[in-house]
């Protein structure tokens, strides 16, 4: 097994500080009772509100179960021609028994990307088709093959999430962060996680 090198596993570390949160400090959160989650926008949003939905589920919060939200609102789209707004969202949750929607954003998807480099000839194998990202990038020898060299970039992630009070609109809680990881899911999985984290508090135990 290729092991990471010591320069990828530090500025991975580096990169573990937690997410930028805003919260509205005059709602009462002792309301929320129960939530459910929204299958995000952008590339990977259905598996980014699923994992924040588990991490919530973990954290001690009341989740409503995300394949029943998403049947309702289907169904609330087929009736409206295949666009919701915002309250159309809003009373499928009431219907549900729902205080509070996570919604969001998958601002940053770039998975980790490998290439054998080859010094003797210049030649460059790839192991995916897509080209280096913009993640750190780590250089180290190839083990068993003399004169070549593994050149890595990390995987990148960037989630906004945010709370939505179902009766009145309001943005109660919201936040952003980036992650870099050794592959796009378990960066996904440290930014959800200390979305719950930082989220479940404010009802939790209320």
């Amino acid at each position: 097994m290729k092991r990471p090198s010591l320069c990828l596993l530090a500025a991975l570390m580096a990169s573990c500080a937690g997410p930028d949160v805003a919260v509205d400090r005059a709602y009462d959160f002792s309301r929320v009772k129960r939530v459910g989650v929204v299958a995000f926008d952008g590339l990977g949003g259905p598996a980014a509100a699923d994992l924040l939905a588990h991490e919530l589920l973990a954290a001690g919060a009341s989740v409503a179960e995300r394949s029943r939200l998403e049947s309702v609102l289907a169904e609330q789209r087929m009736a409206k021609g295949g666009v919701l707004s915002p309250a159309d969202i809003r009373r499928a949750a009431k219907a549900l028994n729902v205080d509070a929607l996570f919604m969001g954003t998958v601002t940053q998807y770039s998975p980790a990307q490998s290439y054998l480099i080859l010094s003797s000839s210049g030649a460059v194998f790839s192991r995916g088709v897509a080209p280096l990202g913009g993640g750190r990038v780590t250089q180290a020898p190839a083990l068993g093959a003399p004169g070549a060299s593994v050149l890595t970039s990390s995987a990148q992630v960037g989630l906004t999430a945010r709370l939505v009070d179902v009766h009145t609109g309001a943005v109660v809680w919201s936040a952003h962060q980036s992650y870099e990881g050794f592959d796009a899911d378990s960066a996904m999985s440290a930014v959800t996680r200390s979305f719950a984290r930082s989220a479940s508090p404010l009802w939790v135990a209320r």
